[in-house]
C-alpha cells in the first residue's frame, strides 16, 4: 500500500510540475512567482489524502466540497498534461522540419488550458450520459422462453455520488424492467452519512428473480462489513463463493481478490459452488475483475473494473493490464466475456470517450 501511494504521488507531483512549469515558462519569473507556484504544486499534489483524512474523521459535508474540488482538478490537470503534450510534440516536429512554430509560450499556456477545459466539460457531460448496451445469446441450455439479466457495475456511491445519481440508474432499471439485477463490485465507495437512504432507493426496484451482488475492491476499502450491510440492505443477494439458481440459470458469485491483501476472509473458489450444477445449466460468472480462469465452468462472465478507461487515454493502459476490451468477447473455448464500463466515476468526476453504461443481457432458449 505504501509503494502504491509513494508511486500514485510521484507521478500527480510529476504532473503538477509540467502544468505548473508551463506557468513558469509563460509568465515573468521572479521569487515570488516561484514560491506560490511551488506551495499550490505541493497542496495539490497532497489533497487527495487530504480528503481521505477528512472523510476518516466523518466531516462529510466539508469533504464533499473538498473532493469535488479535489478530483475535479485531477481530472482538468491529466487533460493539461494530455492537450501541453500534443502541443510540445507540435513544437517538436516544427522544429525538426524548421518550421517557425506560430505558438510563443503564453498563447500556448492559454491554447493548452482552454482545450483542457472544453474536455473537462464535455467529460462532465459524458459521465452523465447513461446508455444501454444490449445483448442477445440464444442458448439450448435454457429449457424456454427468455431471461434478461441487468448488470450494473462500478457506482462508486460515497461523499461524491449519492441519491440524485442512483436516482438515474434506478428509474433506467424501472424502465428496462429485467427478471435479474446484478452488481458486479465497487458499488459502495466511502463512509458518507447517508448510506442507510441510499439503500432504500434500491427498494423502488425488485426484479422479479431477485437481485445478486459480488464485492469489488472498493467494498474491502470502505470497510467490508459496511458494504455488506448497505448491500443486504439494498435488496441484494451477496454470493460469496455461492451458487444460486434464478430465472432458469445459475447465478456464481466470487469475492474480490483485494480481500488477500486486506486479510478479510475471501471466498474466492467457486468449485464447490459448482460441484451441484449440471452439465446442461446455463452458468453466469460474476467477478468484479474481468480475469477469465481456464479451470472455472462458466458460459458468461459479467466483469466491471476498468471503466473503459473512464478518461482517454487511460483505455490503453487498462487493455494493457488486463489484455480485455470492453463489451462482449466470444472466448476460443465458447464462453463469453462482458466487461462494462460501469456506472459511475472513481476520482475524477468525469468520463472521455467512455460513457456509462448498463448492460442489458438477453439469454433466449434455442429449443424450438
Amino acid at each position: 500500500m505504501l509503494t502504491f501511494l509513494s508511486v500514485a504521488l510521484l507521478i500527480y507531483g510529476s504532473m503538477h510540475l509540467y502544468a505548473l512549469g508551463k506557468v513558469w515558462l509563460a509568465l515573468p519569473h521572479s521569487f515570488g512567482l516561484g514560491l506560490v507556484l511551488t506551495l499550490i504544486g505541493i497542496v495539490l499534489t497532497l489533497s487527495p489524502l487530504i480528503v481521505w483524512f477528512m472523510e476518516r474523521q466523518s466531516w462529510h459535508r466539508a469533504t464533499a466540497v473538498v473532493a469535488w474540488a479535489s478530483y475535479t482538478w485531477m481530472a482538468y490537470v491529466f487533460l493539461f498534461l494530455c492537450t501541453g503534450l500534443l502541443f510540445d510534440l507540435g513544437h517538436a516536429f516544427a522544429a525538426l522540419l524548421q518550421f517557425n512554430w506560430p505558438l510563443n509560450q503564453l498563447i500556448a499556456l492559454r491554447a493548452t488550458g482552454l482545450l483542457a477545459l472544453a474536455l473537462l466539460g464535455y467529460g462532465f457531460i459524458e459521465a452523465r450520459q447513461l446508455q444501454v448496451n444490449e445483448i442477445k445469446i440464444t442458448t439450448p441450455k435454457l429449457a424456454s422462453g427468455q431471461v434478461t439479466i441487468a448488470q450494473i457495475s462500478d457506482l462508486h456511491l460515497g461523499i461524491m455520488l449519492g441519491d440524485k445519481f442512483l436516482d438515474r440508474v434506478i428509474d433506467k432499471l424501472r424502465e428496462l424492467k429485467p427478471d435479474i439485477v446484478v452488481a458486479t463490485g465497487d458499488i459502495v465507495d466511502g463512509q458518507g452519512d447517508d448510506f442507510e437512504e441510499l439503500a432504500r432507493h434500491f427498494h423502488a426496484c425488485v426484479p422479479p428473480s431477485g437481485a445478486y451482488a459480488v464485492t469489488g475492491n472498493h467494498e474491502y476499502y470502505a470497510g467490508l462489513e459496511h458494504s455488506l450491510r448497505f448491500l443486504n440492505n439494498a435488496g441484494f443477494t451477496v454470493l460469496r463463493g455461492e451458487a444460486v439458481k434464478a430465472g432458469g440459470i445459475i447465478l456464481v458469485g466470487v469475492d474480490d481478490p483485494t480481500a488477500l491483501s486486506t486479510g478479510q476472509p475471501t471466498r474466492l473458489d467457486t468449485r464447490k459452488a459448482l460441484a451441484s450444477v449440471g452439465a446442461d445449466d446455463f452458468i453466469v460468472l460474476l467477478k468484479h475483475q474481468p480475469m477469465v480462469d481456464t479451470d472455472t465452468r462458466f458460459d458468461l462472465q459479467l466483469s466491471g473494473h476498468i471503466h473503459g478507461g473512464q478518461i482517454f487515454p487511460f483505455i490503453y493502459l487498462t487493455r494493457l493490464t488486463y489484455r480485455v476490451h470492453t463489451g462482449l468477447t466470444e472466448l476460443a473455448d465458447g464462453r463469453r466475456l462482458y466487461v462494462s464500463r460501469g456506472v459511475g466515476t472513481w476520482g475524477p468526476p468525469i468520463r472521455l470517450f467512455a460513457p456509462p453504461e448498463i448492460a442489458l443481457i438477453s439469454i433466449t432458449s434455442a429449443n424450438k
